[in-house]
């Protein structure tokens, strides 16, 4: 009896020790994903029931359950034993795909549930509860021409992992000034934004992308945050980014990430670089006559609360302060709202942001959430006054998934009006 009370409490312990390694936005999602399973299994069996009758449906649905959870195990203890193949190539793929397509079939079942009732309470209002033939292959025929709704969404779901692991873009976004000084006409510029150098991003793509990028010669690199998610190949990031032969230099500024990774640990691998790290400050690059004033905005952690968009506010008045009145300024911020501040004041040509990843469901070169978040400046070019903003969808993801919203590392190029 002992001896079973110690393998327990062993078992327990090893439990214990393994949900404590995996990353609390695992453990979040995976409680979505439980909710949305037992949803999807209620919807099915209490409403698509051509569906359930069929014994193949109901053993993928069986086991697509057991498998994300292993998913989140292999997640776990690939963390708890610092295996990345095992959290890359095992875990993170197999809970993400997973649920990406178990979301896809319960967005599918939930849309065709009102046209499945209508016909049911059609049949049993004109044959009376009575059951005929007719009633029975017309439900039958409906039911086989919905299932295009639910195989259009698994393929649109393919075609957006696939997307995700496509090669990053580099595309060229022109930008005109009309006071341009000539020294900078041409000036091209690499931003680099959401690296997330960890599950689906490893060094070794970055470092691909690099030596595309050195091909196309930037000027010089700047940085918009949330950099690596794996700590101990942080500094390895910016030593691959310091590589870049721009003959400016690189720099860099915040965002959220920094703060979920550790901070201190954060700035303690940028000083072991030559990339600045440019937080409520800035500083003025002479390139020739003229002058470039970089300014890094700090990150809110969270942008919800009338509190952190005052400190977002306070952070941008903080980093231009020092921008001289003759300097073309531009401003590195992790979040695009912070074009609503930089432009009242006057000064800031240019903001380069990121975070949002164009919410990575993309339609015609604009975020497909363009119109319901307009204030968000979610994907692309903006102006306002006479500033401009370029917010990049990123290099990497939170998720394998990219629809109409491909990676980018895009080149920016200043020129003269």
């Amino acid at each position: 009896m002992m001896e079973l009370i110690s393998y327990v409490a062993l078992l327990w312990a090893l439990l214990e020790r393994l949900v404590a390694s995996i990353p609390r936005f695992l453990l979040v999602a995976t409680a979505a994903y439980v909710i949305l399973y037992f949803a999807t299994l209620a919807l099915v069996a209490g409403v698509h029931r051509h569906w359930w009758r069929v014994a193949w449906f109901r053993r993928l649905l069986y086991w697509q359950f057991p498998l994300t959870l292993l998913g989140v195990v292999f997640c776990g203890l690939s963390r708890y034993r610092d295996v990345p193949w095992l959290w890359t190539t095992v875990g993170t793929s197999l809970f993400s795909a997973l649920t990406l397509y178990l979301g896809a079939f319960f967005i599918a079942a939930l849309l065709m549930t009102p046209v499945i009732l209508g016909v049911l309470l059609y049949d049993r209002l004109r044959q009376g509860g009575t059951e005929e033939p007719s009633s029975f292959e017309r439900r039958r025929f409906l039911s086989r021409g919905l299932a295009v709704v639910p195989a259009l969404g698994a393929a649109g779901v393919s075609h957006g992992i696939y997307t995700s692991y496509t090669r990053t873009r580099m595309p060229t976004v022109p930008l005109r000034y009309p006071d341009l000084p000539a020294e900078l006409e041409g000036l091209k510029i690499l931003h680099l934004s959401d690296i997330h150098i960890g599950p689906y991003i490893q060094l070794a793509d970055l470092e691909a992308l690099l030596a595309r990028a050195a091909q196309a010669a930037p000027d010089l690199v700047l940085i918009t945050g949330d950099i690596c998610d794996h700590n101990p190949e942080y500094l390895a990031t910016l030593r691959l980014i310091e590589s870049v032969p721009a003959r400016l230099g690189a720099y860099a500024s915040l965002g959220n990430h920094e703060y979920m990774r550790g901070i201190r640990r954060i700035r303690r691998c940028f000083d072991q670089t030559t990339i600045p790290l440019l937080v409520n400050d800035g500083l003025a690059v002479p390139v020739g006559t003229a002058t470039l004033y970089l300014g890094g905005v700090d990150d809110p952690r969270w942008l919800r609360s009338p509190a952190s968009y005052e400190e977002l506010r306070h952070s941008v008045e903080k980093a231009v302060s020092a921008s001289p009145s003759d300097a073309f300024t531009v401003l590195l911020s992790h979040r695009s709202q912070a074009l609503d501040y930089a432009a009242p004041l006057g000064g800031t040509d240019l903001i380069l942001a990121g975070h949002t990843h164009g919410f990575q469901l993309g339609m015609a070169g604009r975020s497909f959430f363009e119109p319901f978040f307009p204030e968000r400046y979610i994907w692309g070019h903006y102006e306002k006054g006479t500033t401009q903003l370029y917010t990049t969808a990123g290099v990497g993801h939170w998720l394998p998934f990219r629809f109409g919203c491909p990676p980018e590392a895009p080149i920016i190029t200043l020129h003269r009006a």
